[in-house]
């Protein structure tokens, strides 16, 4: 089971967040662990809803995470491909480069793999002495195309540690100087078998939305670097353009969302049971936005909204767990009779019971 917090950590972490105005991630800890996203939305809200929905569902137990280890143990192995196809030469003559940032990273592993001097490090002298362009990873090759033509080199050699085969067959066809592709590990394409029959009308989406600017659109299996996670990304037709996916790895595990995770802005409220009898029901999620409580049930979908003296009374009881705690925290902000405010009390646990939006401890996680 997947730790919920560090789940909703690292979406906090996504660019995409930022386009919620009024929206909170929602935790629910212990025995009925739940996440969910309560706000206000509107239609290109919905769409990225819906590719969270998909990321959380088909991608995150999917997740491959690439550790420093690993890519080390990966560089060397890319290493070893450079000196089987190129001999002496790709450590002794090469010139080579990075692509900003997560090839850096790579380059430097693999730099030490093949002990290469630090004047090699950079672009040749002369246009005649080939050039290796390193790489994290290469999807659809959109980076590696940017950079080309402002490579005076007339042999190039491509080398992101993580690519498909389908892309590097697409640059060697498509790119006279490039002299080799070569990756330390290969990506499945899964698109043939994701999109089925209609994979060639989705193939020329990608082609058509992309304005020509890649060699290959594919689909992965999802995976993400110690220090970045891959610019995968998702058509949003109510705003006509390509919006980054969400990130799945928690800032724990990840530099760049550690860099750019701020706690203080991540907008993340934790449903934890008060310490009385009384919780909130199974399935149920609740988010405080000041002036309104939004309650949503998993199962239905349903989703109940509570205002001013309900809003009151639901804080009051979630957070003590008893009538009698909840009526004393009332007593202290309402000006009314106890009998009275006693009696609305039980009524309003009464239909929320019956609603099954609260519960008796343990049968909420039955």
């Amino acid at each position: 089971m997947h730790d919920v917090q560090a789940i909703a950590r690292a979406l906090t972490t996504s660019p995409i967040w930022g386009e919620f105005d009024r929206a909170v991630l929602v935790v629910r800890t212990g025995p009925e662990a739940r996440l969910g996203v309560a706000g206000f939305f509107d239609s290109a809200d919905q769409v990225r809803l819906e590719n969270l929905l998909q990321g959380l569902r088909d991608d995150l137990p999917r997740l491959r995470y690439i550790s420093y280890d690993q890519a080390q143990a990966d560089c060397l192995r890319l290493a070893t491909l450079l000196q089987d196809r190129f001999g002496s030469a790709a450590r002794d003559a090469f010139h080579y480069v990075a692509i900003p940032r997560g090839g850096h990273i790579v380059l430097g592993m693999l730099a030490y793999a093949l002990d290469l001097p630090a004047e090699r490090l950079a672009l040749p002298g002369s246009a005649r002495i080939p050039l290796v362009v390193v790489d994290d990873c290469a999807l659809s090759g959109a980076r590696f195309k940017g950079l080309l033509p402002g490579l005076a080199s007339e042999t190039v050699i491509f080398a992101p540690l993580y690519s498909p085969a389908e892309l590097r067959r697409a640059i060697r066809a498509q790119e006279p100087r490039v002299l080799d592709c070569l990756s330390a590990c290969d990506l499945e394409d899964e698109a043939p078998v994701r999109q089925g029959r209609g994979y060639a009308d989705w193939l020329e989406r990608q082609r058509q939305r992309d304005d020509d600017t890649c060699y290959w659109y594919g689909q992965y299996t999802p995976f993400g670097f110690a220090w970045n996670e891959p610019d995968a990304g998702f058509w949003n037709p109510e705003t006509n353009r390509r919006e980054k996916a969400w990130n799945l790895l928690p800032p724990e595990l990840c530099l760049k969302n550690r860099i750019g995770w701020d706690p203080d802005a991540a907008r993340i409220q934790v449903n934890e049971d008060g310490p009385g009898p009384i919780v909130a029901g199974r399935g149920v999620l609740y988010a405080d936005f000041g002036d309104t409580i939004l309650i949503g049930e998993a199962r239905s979908g349903r989703t109940h909204a509570l205002d001013d003296v309900a809003a009151d009374m639901w804080r009051a009881l979630v957070t003590a767990g008893g009538i009698e705690p909840a009526l004393a925290a009332l007593r202290a902000a309402y000006d009314v009779d106890e009998a009275t405010l006693g009696r609305d009390l039980q009524s309003f646990t009464e239909t929320l019971f019956g609603k099954g939006l609260l519960a008796r401890r343990g049968d909420a996680d039955a």
